[in-house]
């Protein structure tokens, strides 16, 4: 039997989606954990996360206020649906009338949370692999510029390059890490995401310069550029920051 500070993840796949049943027990200790895990599963972009929570032993009630933050957290990016299931009829009553439900739906079994989820939108991505170095924020410019041309970004194109230039800087300059450094680009929605992702799990913090010092660079940049931005754990270990800017107006064809 676990104990009261330890937690495991039985993970499955399911028509695109990742379903997951965590085993343990959900109180004050292990709630900032649980609630890491729950978003390094979306941060893989599966149609949608569903976690089983028949085996999960709550504390008490305003912990499940866990699944509402994440829900929240995940939002903007990676857009990434949480659905619950409580296969036991008792348990599953218990959540439908508490107010988790107006965030998060609950459902009797795995298939009619399928079942639930519309057709995801349409993405396009790609990413770059970079080799922790002194041209990695050039390098990583010059593949936003690529694939904004070439999908036709408009002026996205420009807060994109500035933003992917800080956030690939500030992985260089601060990693404790030596494992390369990932650019993804996505586009949905008419919004473009810049997320870089390293092998440093230290959170990115916005933090205020001293009196005097520069007021506009690094993750300053990033939050006057972006119109969302993050930071989300990932899977074994490391760390996804991560802003998203509208995408237009576009080139008119000739």
């Amino acid at each position: 039997m676990l104990g009261d500070t330890e937690l495991q993840w039985q993970r499955d796949e399911r028509d695109g989606c990742t379903v997951v049943r965590p085993r343990g027990v959900l109180n004050p200790t292990t709630y900032r954990c649980f609630s890491d895990d729950l978003v390094k599963f979306t941060v893989e972009e599966p149609r949608a996360v569903i976690v089983v929570l028949d085996d999960l032993r709550v504390s008490s009630e305003p912990l499940l206020s866990v699944f509402a933050s994440v829900s929240m957290r995940v939002g903007d990016w990676p857009g990434v649906p949480v659905l619950l299931v409580v296969e036991l009829g008792f348990r599953r009553a218990v959540l439908r009338s508490s107010a988790i439900r107006r965030f998060v739906p609950v459902f009797a079994t795995v298939t009619a949370a399928v079942r639930s989820l519309e057709h995801p939108p349409l993405r396009r991505w790609a990413t770059l692999d970079l080799a922790p170095t002194g041209d990695c924020a050039q390098r990583a410019r010059r593949f936003v510029d690529d694939i904004c041309q070439r999908w036709d970004t408009g002026s996205a194109l420009g807060d994109a390059q500035l933003i992917a230039t800080e956030l690939v800087e500030n992985s260089f300059l601060h990693s404790r890490s030596e494992a390369d450094i990932r650019v993804r680009l996505e586009l949905r929605d008419d919004l473009l995401t810049v997320a870089v992702a390293d092998a440093d799990p230290r959170e990115a913090v916005l933090r205020e310069p001293g009196p005097g010092g520069p007021r506009f660079y690094g993750l300053h940049v990033v939050a006057r550029l972006a119109r969302a931005w993050g930071c989300a754990p990932k899977w074994p270990i490391g760390k996804v920051v991560w802003a998203t800017v509208p995408v237009g107006p576009r080139r008119e064809p000739r």
